[in-house]
């Protein structure tokens, strides 16, 4: 399957949440913007951080939530994100549903949201540690 395309309206979807309550990306429509990043296949202590700094940077203009389907387990997932201080949302997903949902194949993705509920950019394969250029797109893509 392939990336959704810009202008596409995003699917819908309510996730467990690691760091709160349950994440109903439909809450967000007519709100904020919304960016989505699929996490590669390992818990990143540095991807965390960075992610986290650009969380507390921008989360007036956008929420960030971050989608991963490898963790070692729930439990340690929660408590590795509350040592990090990552109160950004961030869901599991071991069957790889919303990746299939947003046609993330090739782990890490980004997909935005603009706060009519569209697909605002999609891109995948992207460099994890590239804190720069995600964080480019993420405002580029929330004007």
């Amino acid at each position: 399957m392939a990336l959704l395309a810009v202008g596409t309206p995003a699917p819908t979807f309510k996730a467990m949440n690691l760091t709160g309550p349950e994440i109903d990306l439909a809450s967000y429509k007519g709100k904020k913007p919304v960016a989505l990043m699929f996490s590669s296949q390992r818990v990143d202590p540095a991807q965390i951080g960075a992610v986290r700094d650009l969380w507390k940077k921008h989360r007036e203009k956008i929420e960030i939530i971050t989608i991963s389907f490898k963790l070692p387990s729930v439990s340690m997932a929660k408590a590795f994100m509350q040592q990090m201080g990552a109160k950004f949302p961030a869901t599991f997903d071991p069957a790889q549903n919303l990746y299939k949902m947003f046609g993330i194949e090739k782990p890490v993705g980004l997909v935005v949201i603009d706060t009519n509920g569209n697909i605002a950019y999609a891109a995948e394969a992207l460099d994890d540690k590239d804190t720069k250029t995600l964080e480019a797109a993420i405002l580029e893509h929330t004007k």
